[in-house]
């Protein structure tokens, strides 16, 4: 191998110590860290604590009476009387009828209609022309023929998918099944007799 000339490979002896500027300063740096972080520790701490002492002592402020205002005893018992929940609960219970009495408004859902007259379906009413026509497209592919009413409802656009006017109750109820199958919700309107 070429060695460079000027080269001395005597071997030198290192110091044994170390150097002691450098350990002294990570030494101060260590101690000024960790001093930091007890005092950080310590103040959270101490927060935490009061925090709890808060929590399980809620203190009530001490009303103060000042020369300008005077406290009268009161006129009668009902004004001092502190009222609660449970106090307020049995005044304000409504009573409801008996559930035998009360007679069902409209037929359960599923329900075939009986009462003759004309009515529409409605599978839904969108934002987006897009999907109102997806949905469109949806009820063809069932054999279904449904148009797209454009609405305005409080400065809103909607688009309304609706099936009929429908008279025919067989034809209806065949209908109502037919979505029921697909997973298809429709709202039932009865537009005349």
């Amino acid at each position: 191998m070429n060695t460079p000339i000027g080269r001395d490979f005597k071997r030198t002896r290192k110091s044994e110590g170390m150097d002691l500027d450098l350990s002294k300063d990570f030494f101060v740096g260590l101690a000024l860290g960790l001093a930091i972080a007890v005092g950080v520790f310590a103040w959270q701490q101490r927060e935490m604590e009061q925090r709890i002492d808060a929590l399980q002592n809620p203190a009530r402020p001490e009303p103060r009476a000042d020369a300008s205002t005077t406290i009268e005893p009161a006129a009668n018992e009902e004004e001092l009387a502190d009222y609660g929940f449970y106090d307020m609960l049995p005044n304000s219970e409504v009573v409801v009828g008996d559930p035998a009495e009360r007679r069902p408004d409209s037929p359960p859902p599923n329900a075939p209609i009986e009462r003759p007259g004309s009515y529409v379906l409605q599978p839904g009413a969108y934002r987006e022309r897009a999907e109102a026509e997806r949905v469109q497209a949806k009820l063809n592919r069932l054999g279904i023929t449904a148009i797209i009413q454009r609405v305005a409802v409080e400065n809103d656009e909607f688009h309304r998918v609706r099936i009929g006017p429908i008279n025919d109750l067989t034809s209806l109820n065949r209908t109502r099944n037919l979505l029921r199958s697909a997973d298809i919700d429709a709202l039932l309107i009865r537009v005349s007799d």
